[in-house]
């Protein structure tokens, strides 16, 4: 199956904290509730691992709609390498995406963790990834002071922090860290080593690099238990306290190194794009805001994307026959023949003639194929639509 632009459904996934009603706010669902599915997973290509919960067959993974019947957006992809990933593939054929996409809901403060740094994972572990992850802050619960934990503000050391852990003593745990403040609209960079623990009623966008390699230092928050095997990612204790960054950051200079001010890329009378994370973080993905209040045509990046609309509403629709200058003008992007072949091999390319345009609201998500040239957008009524949208870095291609 070759289509440009596909509108993903919902696909919620168990994790072992509580949350999920802001999740159902964003997609304006007549009731919000909190229970164990408090994430939403947005094009998946991997399975969820939740040691200690029933096994869920292909918990995880994005699932789409196809002529066959429903089946995983990943083998879809695979079946159609280079329409669906461009350049996006390594030198020796195979691809994994480089990414995971959530939308993120906490109704509780989620237990303390921190992941390996890339350096550790490569040399200490013999792993390709660590996992670095950034936050896009897209809403609060009414009532709360929104925070997270970050850093050491007041450092144990290796020794104290030991103790700490394995005699899980909440009170000096609670006494390494202070309150972060967040709000809407910020983005912020969680680098690997870092211990951290998102505060409850955050509604965020959270995309991470591809390693599910988790310390859980905090066994019980609110009567829910991190199984014994999610703990140590099967290493125990002593090798893990070798995963977390000691040094004493101050609040203040954790939201210098942490908080990341995004970067106007473009801006025309009808839309601006915005760059939330680059390479200057991690060769794994590029994270950009888009934000569209007139109807336009916009090229599309060359890559494989997914997309999730973070605010508003609009109709998508691919435009094969424009391109979009520089300036957001409009034009016939026709070229004539040069060659027959490259010509035949560019229509081999093309995607499927879409059968109609994506009516997308709040919440939904949806994939562009590297295929795709230009899109046309038009928001709803008097709105302005933000569409986030996230693509592979240089890592895929290697």
């Amino acid at each position: 199956m070759k289509k440009g632009l596909i509108k993903l459904p919902e696909n919620r996934v168990r994790r072992n904290y509580l949350g999920g009603a802001g999740i159902d706010r964003l997609h304006k669902k007549a009731v919000c509730v909190d229970n164990d599915r408090p994430e939403e997973w947005i094009g998946s290509m991997v399975e969820a691992v939740n040691l200690g919960m029933e096994p869920v067959e292909q918990e995880g993974l994005a699932l789409v709609d196809t002529e066959e019947g429903v089946r995983c957006l990943r083998d879809v992809v695979d079946e159609e390498q280079s329409f669906y990933l461009g350049k996006s593939i390594h030198s020796d054929n195979t691809w994994q995406l480089s990414f995971l996409l959530k939308i993120l809901d906490s109704a509780m403060r989620l237990h303390v963790q921190a992941h390996p740094s890339t350096r550790f994972a490569n040399e200490i572990m013999g792993k390709p990834y660590g996992k670095l992850e950034c936050y896009y802050i897209l809403g609060i619960r009414e009532g709360i002071d929104p925070y997270i934990r970050l850093g050491f503000q007041h450092s144990p050391g290796r020794e104290r922090w030991k103790q700490i852990v394995k005699m899980q003593d909440r009170e000096a745990m609670d006494g390494c860290f202070e309150k972060i403040p967040v709000r809407p609209g910020e983005v912020w960079y969680i680098p690997g080593g870092m211990p951290h623990a998102i505060g409850e009623g955050i509604t965020m966008l959270e995309i991470m690099e591809p390693s599910d390699l988790v310390v859980r230092c905090e066994f019980e928050r609110e009567n829910v238990v991190v199984p014994e095997e999610a703990r140590f990612m099967g290493r125990g204790l002593d090798f893990c306290l070798d995963v977390f960054d000691y040094t004493e950051y101050s609040a203040e200079e954790v939201r210098e190194k942490c908080r990341i001010e995004p970067q106007v890329l473009e801006k025309t009378k009808a839309w601006e794009r915005r760059r939330l994370a680059g390479e200057n973080l991690t060769p794994c993905f590029f994270v950009e805001s888009l934000q569209i209040w007139e109807e336009t045509v916009i090229p599309h990046n060359g890559k494989f994307t997914l997309g999730v609309v973070c605010s508003g509403s609009c109709t998508m629709e691919l435009q094969e026959e424009y391109s979009c200058e520089k300036d957001g003008q409009q034009k016939t992007a026709k070229k004539a023949e040069e060659n027959k072949e490259k010509e035949a091999a560019r229509e081999a390319e093309k995607p499927e003639p879409e059968l109609a345009a994506l009516q997308l609201q709040a919440g939904d998500s949806f994939v562009i194929a590297a295929a795709a040239e230009t899109y046309r957008i038009v928001p709803g009524s008097g709105e302005t639509v933000e569409l986030v949208l996230v693509y592979p870095g240089k890592d895929m291609e290697k």
